[in-house]
């Protein structure tokens, strides 16, 4: 059985793989960013509605907004918190419902399994090959 670091790197030998892992990694820059940003403008609008919370909660607040799971139990007072939460929560639809698993299966995954099957032991011999005993299904 091959370790995972060792499938990784023979996945990351093609350069169109190389090319889309990075692409998947810029994603991933571009959503952090998205949520630290977030979480500063949180902290700003709750300061001008006199609420005070920890950085760990904006980030909290941001990925439960974004993710769509919004408990409800830190919400805005005013119009402008509210519509500032529909803003992450539609930016949070499109990366993480829509975005995400795009770039995810396009990116990564397909190419990913499409290296898993290339290098797959042949099952099948071909036709003008003779005089040999081939056993791929006992590993030997």
């Amino acid at each position: 059985m091959k370790l995972l670091t060792t499938q990784v790197m023979l996945f990351l030998q093609n350069k169109p793989d190389r090319r889309n892992f990075i692409t998947l990694i810029r994603f991933f820059i571009v959503l952090a960013i998205l949520v630290i940003s977030f979480s500063v403008i949180f902290h700003l609008l709750m300061a001008q509605e006199g609420q005070k919370h920890t950085w760990l909660t904006g980030i909290y607040w941001t990925l439960t907004v974004m993710s769509t799971l919004g408990f409800g139990d830190i919400t805005f007072d005013s119009d402008i918190g509210r519509f500032f939460s529909v803003i992450v929560l539609l930016t949070g639809m499109l990366f993480l419902l829509i975005l995400f698993p795009f770039t995810f299966i396009n990116f990564f995954y397909s190419p990913w399994m499409k290296a898993q099957e290339q290098a797959k032991v042949p099952r099948e011999l071909p036709e003008e090959t003779k005089g040999h005993v081939f056993l791929p299904d006992l590993g030997l």
